[in-house]
């Protein structure tokens, strides 16, 4: 009924548009390949392509998610209760931060480490969306 649309950019410019769908999922090319973002249960976020899995995302905690990758595993952690922030972690090292531009307005940004794959780092962007999107509507409901 209603879909998600956001566009990433870099430098000021477009480069990815998330089109979102049902279930808290969505698609998007990167590099000419088609990427898709789908939710399994209420815990897990998978990341698939044509050549089969890329990534997974598990939640541990109500504050912790664990990104699983060829390349080893990725936590999301919010450092804090009273803010909205989260930041991508490997092991003890913080990998940057995803957070919100302000609380009037409808944007976000993503400062990750470049030797994190960039399909890597839009899907722990489009999972934090999506938790985002969640406490927004549980706040609203209560």
């Amino acid at each position: 009924m209603f879909k998600r649309r956001y566009e990433i950019g870099e430098d000021g410019r477009p480069v990815i548009e998330l089109a979102g769908q049902r279930r808290e999922g969505c698609e998007f090319t990167l590099d000419g390949e088609r990427l898709r973002v789908e939710r399994e249960r209420g815990r897990r976020f998978v990341l698939t392509g044509p050549r089969g899995q890329h990534a997974t995302a598990d939640r541990e905690s109500g504050r912790r998610w664990a990104i699983t990758t060829s390349a080893g595993r990725l936590e999301l952690t919010r450092p804090s209760l009273w803010r909205s922030a989260w930041e991508l972690r490997r092991g003890d090292v913080s990998l940057g931060r995803i957070e919100h531009d302000g609380a009037f307005k409808r944007t976000s940004h993503a400062d990750l480490a470049a030797d994190v794959p960039l399909q890597v780092r839009v899907f722990a962007f489009y999972v934090v969306l999506i938790l985002w999107e969640r406490a927004n509507a549980a706040a609203a409901a209560g």
